[in-house]
């Protein structure tokens, strides 16, 4: 469930600031320039005044929601009874906390689930951004910024033996091959790369499109539980029979262990 932190004062103010979804370890200042509302899976919510929404770099992947949108979203995340908590005190001074029934459900599909699809989304391309990154990482930034050129001279030379490069002989010649021998692998290094960046993109787009099938709290749950490795409740798990109850314990207990962490 989501550590929502703001008051139930601050809920219940109709002019709050628009919110910022985002990873803050991509730009710390948010921390400083917003409150936090909550967070989800390593995602933070902030609530954020217009005045700061423009100095936002450009290159930061965020998400934009009003009050209402992100505190029903944050408040429900991965909610399936249709409960709220509920405070009091009783006269000896206690604080009292019980579950109370939600009257308007309409807020799960008109809010929660879009908002926990698009946190998920954001999440899920953070991940293939960094596995791109991982498989940049084997070239090095002034090798990536010379590729195209080596590869258009690569595919000339192969096409063309009067052809007269000005970088790939020079860097064949440091490797000890021919022109043309770099130029053959030039060509073959770069049809690798191309299949395992057209895998990545059709991997992130398989697991976004399953995302995007579920059209309410449990289905996503499900879906948290089969990609992200986040466990169901115990009550779901018995609603969905991947679980039974120990009559003896009380516990609720899977055929396998629960296998926690991604699993794309």
């Amino acid at each position: 469930m989501s550590s929502v932190l703001t008051s139930p004062n601050t809920r219940e103010n109709p002019g709050y600031s628009d919110v910022i979804v985002l990873d803050v370890e991509k730009f710390p200042q948010v921390d400083t320039w917003g409150t936090l509302l909550g967070g989800n899976m390593g995602i933070e919510y902030y609530v954020l005044d217009d005045e700061f929404w423009d100095y936002i770099p450009n290159d930061i992947t965020h998400l934009r929601y009003t009050y209402k949108e992100a505190d029903f979203g944050a408040r429900y995340w991965g909610e399936t009874r249709f409960k709220r908590s509920e405070y009091g005190v009783n006269d000896e001074g206690t604080t009292l906390k019980e579950k109370v029934e939600i009257e308007d459900k309409s807020i799960f599909g008109k809010y929660v689930v879009p908002f926990m699809q698009d946190v998920i989304t954001l999440k899920t391309q953070e991940i293939f951004e960094k596995r791109l990154n991982v498989l940049k990482t084997k070239y090095s930034y002034l090798e990536q910024a010379v590729f195209p050129d080596q590869l258009a001279e690569s595919k000339a030379v192969l096409d063309d033996d009067k052809f007269e490069p000005k970088l790939i002989n020079r860097l064949a010649e440091l490797r000890g091959l021919t022109t043309e021998e770099f130029a053959t692998k030039i060509v073959t290094s770069h049809v690798s790369w191309k299949e395992k960046l057209y895998d990545l993109a059709v991997a992130e787009q398989k697991v976004i499109r399953a995302l995007k099938a579920c059209t309410t709290v449990a289905e996503i749950n499900i879906f948290l539980e089969d990609y992200y490795g986040e466990q169901m409740t115990d009550q779901q798990t018995l609603d969905t029979g991947r679980g039974i109850r120990n009559e003896e314990t009380g516990l609720v207990e899977r055929e396998e262990p629960f296998k926690y962490g991604i699993r794309f």
